[in-house]
């Protein structure tokens, strides 16, 4: 994966963008508990943090659970797309003899469907061990689900990774790191990549077919 160094606009950071939308001066803590805006912020930043590696967890369960599946001799592989009959019994299964719905978590625009197809990159033998008996760790410190989903779809996604790991890159710089990325990318490979984004979904990028001019103005 190349570096490329800034050649665009920032869109997501800097000060002066940033207090457009936000003067951090203006914020107070509801009855003044906690009793500082510094700890709200970070016992709200650790309460997620705990939160997105307790539902790792579960998803590794989850996922590793859906694929012990078999039926007519065939086991049920992929996240979906086993064939109509295989996935059809699959649904039938969890719903009348689990009590649940995949559906609930795993719809088509469930953020979890872009977590789950990590697992195989972060763990090479996924299926041969057992997450209910083995630890099977969140492996990033820095990178949260919202970086994961920015660069699902992208082949060097996990270079963009470790190096937003090893650069401590917080999500809001991540947004506009990738955004230069792809940009300089384009220009240099030829429309590759869009960034999405839109009121109903977070940003995430796309791999794109039709070429299309970079719509992001060079400094």
């Amino acid at each position: 994966m190349k570096n490329y160094e800034r050649q665009y606009e920032r869109v997501f950071t800097g000060d002066g963008l940033i207090r457009k939308k936000l003067k951090f001066e203006n914020i107070s803590v509801y009855n003044n508990i906690p009793d500082s805006v510094d700890k709200y912020q970070n016992l709200y930043r650790k309460t997620l943090s705990d939160f997105q590696k307790e539902v790792f967890d579960y998803l590794v369960k989850l996922f590793w659970l859906m694929r012990r599946f078999c039926y007519s001799d065939r086991r049920r592989i992929a996240f979906r797309g086993n064939g109509f009959y295989m996935d059809r019994a699959f649904g039938a299964f969890v719903r009348n003899y689990i009590g649940f719905d995949n559906r609930f978590w795993f719809s088509g625009y469930s953020p979890f469907n872009k977590i789950v197809g990590y697992l195989d990159d972060f763990f090479v033998n996924f299926d041969e061990g057992n997450p209910f008996e083995e630890n099977y760790e969140y492996p990033y410190q820095y990178m949260n689900f919202e970086h994961l989903t920015l660069v699902y779809q992208m082949p060097e996604r996990l270079e963009l990774l470790k190096y937003g790991e090893e650069n401590k890159i917080g999500y809001a710089e991540f947004l506009d790191y990738v955004l230069n990325y792809i940009s300089c990318y384009n220009e240099e490979h030829g429309d590759t990549y869009s960034f999405i984004f839109s009121n109903s979904f977070m940003p995430y990028i796309r791999v794109i077919k039709n070429k299309r001019r970079n719509r992001y103005k060079k400094k």
